[in-house]
Parts: C-alpha cells; structure tokens; sequence
C-alpha cells in the first residue's frame, strides 16, 4: 500500500490535516453553488445585486488569500489559520442570524463580504504550509492532493449535501448545518498543526517586511507576477460559473433546482478525480505544457458549450453534465500552477504563495465581477464568452513561463523539507 502511495505521491504524513480540510471547506462552502439564487427567488434581489454580494465576497477572499502566504513567514503558518478560523464562524454565523433576516442589501454585502476572509486564510495558509515542507520535485503531486481535498468538499460533498438538504430543510438549516461542520473540521485542523512544529515556524521578520516583500516580488520576479494571472484566470472560471450557472438553468431554462445543483456534483467529482492525475501528470509531462496544452483549451470550449447546449437542446441533465465534466477536467488541469510559480521565487516560497493565493482569491472576485457587469445589459452569453476568453489569454501567457533550460519540472533540494510528507 505505502508503494501504490507513494507513486500517487500522496502525502501520508499529513493525511488527518487533508480530511479535516475536507470538513471545513465543505461547511464553508455549503451554499457556494446556490446562494445567488438564493438571494434572487429567496430574498428578492435582482440577479444583478445578489452577484455583487457574492462579488464583495470574492473581493474579501482575495485580500484574505493574499495574506494567507505573506503573513506565513511573519507569523508562522498555524497563527494565520487560527486567525481564518476564528474569523469564519463570526461572520458566518453573523450572516445566518442578522444579514439574512434583515434584508438589508448594504449589511448582506457587508457581512457575506467578511466571511470570505476566513477559508483563505485556513485553507491556503495550510496549502503554503505544506508547500514550505514539500521537496520541488513532489510539489506537483502535493499541490495535487491538497486541491483533492479541497474540491471534494466544496464541490462534491458541499453540493450533495445542498440538493439534499436544501429542499426538505431550507436555506437557513442548511446554513447552520455547514456552520457547524466549518466548526468541527477547522477545530480538527488546529489541532493536527499542534503537533507539527514546522506550522509554528517564524521566519524572524516583521509583519511589515513580510508584507512588503511579498508585494514586491511581483516586479522582482516578473515571472511570479505572470503566473499570479494565470492563477487568477483559473479561478475566474470556476467563481464565474458559480455565480450564474444555476440562475441560467433554473431560472431561464426550467430545469429543476436540485438537478442544476446535482451538476455541480459531477462538476466536483470529475475535478477532484482530476486533481491527483494532473498533479501526477504535471510532474511527468511539465508545469507549462500541462497549463498551456490542456488546462486553458478544455475550460475555453467547456464554458461556450456550456452556455450552448441548452439553448440548443433544452435543460437536458446529461448533456449538461457532460459539460460540467468537461470543465471539471479543465479546472483540475491547472493544478501545476502551484509548483511553477514557486520555481520562480528563487527561495521566497511564501511571497510566491502569497501572489498565487492571492490569485486565487481575486478570482472570486474576478469572476462574479464579470457576471455582475455583463448579466444585466448583454445577458448570459456574454458572461460565457467572456469567461472562456480569459482562458484565452492564459494560454498566451504560459509562452513567458518557461523553466530554466526549457525544462519541464524543477529539480532541487527542499526548502525545510519534513520526513513526513514524503512517507
């Protein structure tokens, strides 16, 4: 067994930290896929508005992402998680009790807004933990498995659980019910940290010099800066598709509520399935040729498919599956990201997390952004169009990302390399 694991380059030495992932990201992202059309035919907000609420939240996210890396090296990794944590469950349960209930647009915003600053900080904050303790010839695979986790419970577990639940008990339950898994997954999560020494190292700078340098390494290393892009445009799509996806379905095309969430599902499955191949197959054919060959072409037609085939043949699930499959392996594709950024830093694995978690975080923002602005006046298939655009664009970019000696993968020592991952 340890063999058949070690070729799929799992991380056995932190397994319980990527199952208490698993918990947290599903109650943080319980309503993810639903909760613009929710506060459309729920709460009586236009498409438009209930996408800027989900826009103010991506706007959070990316801040909290940001952070989540540059704040590693000054504070040590397992302080910024706690920070996420502890962050979440006040603004979430915030937004259950009073934000909700009140209706109110400006509050709704304001406090959906501030319950993204905590997924980011725990989430990718263990994310550059494990990076800092991964040797760059498994980062591939490391990153791979990480994103496993965290696709399994956002997507997979997260949308079943809401096309379960959501019917028979309603938004409210269903929120608290994620509040508590949050609850129970990130208390988990701290205490696996605990017993880690490594997730309490300080790098001996100020929180100032930290930040700064995490900014700064954007124009210092240009090529970290580029893949920050690519990082967001990733993101973009998948943010993006959850902002409108189900409002299209459900609200233009008839198709039943729990079906058009039931998508999603198939969408996670494929993704998390997805995850550990890529970041297997990133280590074998290339970060870039991996990005630039597979990642940015299948997400592009899946996205225009997406948009089309239910004009074309009606609300019909499995056609739109297929789609969802489709971007489920494109998405997942992009997951040797994390490893080429990092052989840019020249050392700064954090400062290089930082630009990619902040990446990943603007793409929440990014992506409900583009649906907001495009909705209302050009309607859905401009949004599709303009998603599967960005892609385009990735791809050019990956021309610039080339690895010392056009090679496809870094080989080199560890940062502070711990035994324990590589078991």
């Amino acid at each position: 067994m340890d063999k058949i694991l070690n070729k799929v380059g799992f991380p056995t030495g932190i397994s319980f930290g990527l199952l208490a992932v698993v918990v947290f990201v599903i109650g943080d992202g319980i309503e993810a896929v639903w909760i613009t059309d929710y506060l459309h035919s729920g709460v009586g907000f236009t498409v438009a508005q209930a996408s800027m609420v989900v826009t103010a939240y991506g706007v959070v996210v990316a801040v909290a992402a940001f952070l989540s890396g540059a704040l590693c090296d000054a504070i040590s990794p397992r302080r910024v998680m706690l920070i996420g944590l502890i962050s979440f469950l006040i603004f979430d349960a915030l937004f259950i009790t009073v934000a909700i209930p009140s209706g109110n647009l400006p509050l709704l915003t304001v406090i959906y807004g501030l319950r993204g600053f905590g997924y980011p900080m725990l989430a990718y904050g263990f994310l550059t933990w494990m990076m800092m303790i991964t040797p760059p010839e498994r980062q591939s695979s490391a990153s791979g498995w990480f994103w496993f986790a965290f696709s399994l419970g956002m997507q997979i577990i997260g949308s079943y659980l809401s096309s379960f639940l959501l019917p028979g008990l309603g938004a409210i339950v269903t929120l608290w019910f994620g509040f508590g898994l949050a609850a129970l997954g990130g208390s988990a999560l701290m205490w696996f940290l605990s017993k880690h020494e490594s997730s309490a190292h300080k790098a001996g700078i100020g929180v100032g010099q930290s930040l700064a340098s995490a900014v700064s390494i954007v124009w210092r290393q240009r090529k970290v800066g580029i893949g920050g892009i690519v990082k967001i445009i990733n993101l973009s799509g998948q943010y993006g598709l959850q902002a409108f996806y189900i409002v299209y379905l459900h609200t233009v095309h008839h198709m039943p509520l729990a079906q058009a969430i039931l998508t999603f599902t198939i969408f996670g499955v494929v993704a998390v399935i997805g995850d550990v191949i890529w970041g297997i197959v990133g280590d074998r054919i290339g970060w870039r040729n991996t990005l630039q060959w597979f990642a940015t072409p299948i997400c592009a037609i899946s996205l225009v498919y997406l948009y089309v085939i239910p004009n074309v043949v009606g609300p019909n699930f499995w056609l739109v599956a297929l789609g969802m499959a489709g971007i489920g392996i494109g998405l997942s594709a992009h997951v040797p990201t994390t490893p080429l950024i990092v052989a840019f830093s020249k050392g700064e694995t954090g400062n290089a997390l930082a630009v990619l978690n902040f990446g990943a975080g603007l793409g929440a923002f990014v992506g409900p952004a583009i649906v907001a602005a495009l909705v209302g006046p050009f309607g859905y298939g401009a949004v599709a169009y303009a998603l599967a655009g960005l892609y385009v664009i990735s791809f050019f970019l990956l021309f610039f990302l080339k690895l010392p000696g056009n090679a496809r993968v870094l080989h080199g020592p560890a940062q502070e390399s711990d035994p324990s991952i590589e078991s």
